[in-house]
């Protein structure tokens, strides 16, 4: 099916101590049309699918499999998208786990290759013939792609992997917070966006190691009143605070424009970093949510 929300089968493969320790398949009854490309790539028809359990009961069991696990996947961001939308799809919440994909890792550590498919990357690493698009034979092949990364570069374990290769793990919480895997080097250029910009740098000689703002990652949303951005931003730098452009999981304190935040208590405005932001605060991260009379009142 070209629709993101349903799935027709599932695959994983299970790794410890670099062995395949546990391997489960199933058929998944999508109860939607099936769509004849998506037919001729993976071969499933509606008749072989017919009695198959539906999503939620097969994620009664995988949940429990994926909770606290870093997954691996070739060509991550279709694989996450594809189970976020089946979640959310379903009205249930996301696993806590972190991942990784094999495509991109091994685009880094062996540059130049004519293709970086799956089964390009098995025949170079000479993994065997399997069927491709098979989603068990596919995660299998991921994991063995997976176990050649983490030798390639002498990592003990997928978050050394990830950033040996300049990227940073992506990540999956409860209450729909998600994060990409993503290029270290872009996001720490996103993070400093702002206070590169507009060259923000302490003012004072020394930090108050008490204050509230003290090594904590500040963003801000909306016109402020009571000072300019740039004003603001700099007053954070000058209690040893750190000014990011966007909401991410590291973020402390998301500061709301006044105006904005009489919108947000009459329920009519929600910015996109408002909304990242609470999702944030569902999933049980430490962000809090302020108003501009409250980040004035902190800032002391």
């Amino acid at each position: 099916m070209r629709n993101r929300a349903s799935v027709c089968a599932v695959g994983i493969v299970e790794v410890q101590d670099g062995k395949i320790t546990l391997e489960k398949y199933t058929l998944v009854n999508p109860q939607v049309a099936f769509d004849p490309f998506c037919v001729a790539v993976h071969g499933i028809t509606p008749e072989m699918v017919e009695g198959a359990p539906i999503f939620p009961e097969v994620w009664n069991e995988l949940s429990s499999l994926l909770k606290g696990r870093t997954l691996v996947a070739h060509n991550a961001s279709f694989d996450m998208s594809v189970l976020r939308s089946c979640l959310e799809a379903q009205g249930l919440d996301y696993p806590d786990c972190t991942y990784v994909c094999s495509y991109l890792l091994s685009r880094k550590i062996w540059p130049g290759l004519p293709s970086y498919k799956l089964n390009h990357m098995a025949a170079f690493h000479g993994l065997g013939a399997f069927r491709h698009h098979d989603a068990l034979e596919d995660a299998r092949t991921a994991a063995h792609l997976l176990l050649k990364c983490l030798e390639a570069k002498a990592s003990e374990d997928c978050r050394a992997l990830a950033e040996s290769c300049g990227y940073r793990l992506g990540a999956l919480l409860p209450g729909g917070a998600c994060e990409t895997f993503s290029s270290l080097k872009a996001v720490n250029k996103g993070s400093r966006r702002l206070s590169a910009k507009t060259a923000i740098t302490p003012t004072v000689s020394e930090f108050n190691k008490a204050h509230a703002f003290y090594k904590k990652n500040i963003v801000f949303t909306g016109r402020m009143d009571s000072l300019t951005r740039h004003e603001a931003m700099q007053r954070v730098v000058n209690c040893g605070g750190r000014c990011a452009d966007s909401v991410e999981l590291q973020t402390h304190f998301l500061v709301i424009g006044q105006s904005d935040y009489v919108k947000l208590l009459n329920g009519t405005k929600r910015s996109s970093k408002i909304q990242k932001a609470e999702k944030l605060a569902k999933a049980g991260l430490p962000i809090r949510l302020l108003s501009e009379q409250e980040f004035m009142s902190m800032l002391g």
